[in-house]
């Protein structure tokens, strides 16, 4: 019986240890801009794949979050829809869940030229 326990113990030391590096929400990307159309993570950044742990976004027009598959021809998937309630209050969204996104696969921001937003965002790169 001692020999189980020390067995079981030894083997739940082990598992929580090997684990015990791995990163949750370990990248973070904050911005405040009016650019229209901008890469937040790149394709070519995203090697292993990557997943996305929380985004929160604030506009004063509409705003897409988007995840876009490799190629040139690809379209763009909309993640993060955000709209304003009117032209005095801004509008926000978020990420409902956790979301993973395969490799290769790149991360954008679209919105009106010339209105700002505040976008926060954390995520973990794969095998990194």
């Amino acid at each position: 019986m001692k020999t189980a326990f020390a067995a079981f113990l030894a083997a739940l030391t082990l598992a929580a240890t090997a684990n015990a590096a791995e990163p949750i929400g370990g990248s973070f990307l904050s911005a405040v801009d009016t650019v229209a159309n901008k890469t937040l993570i790149a394709g070519s950044t995203n090697t292993n794949g990557l997943y996305l742990r929380t985004i929160a976004a604030e506009c004063a027009m509409n705003l897409t979050v988007n995840v876009v598959p490799p190629g040139t021809s690809a379209a763009p998937r909309a993640i993060v829809a955000c709209s304003p309630n009117s032209s005095t209050i801004k509008g926000a969204a978020t990420l409902p869940n956790p979301l993973y996104v395969p490799a290769g696969w790149a991360v954008t921001i679209n919105s009106s030229a010339g209105y700002q937003y505040n976008l926060h965002m954390t995520y973990d790169l794969a095998g990194q």
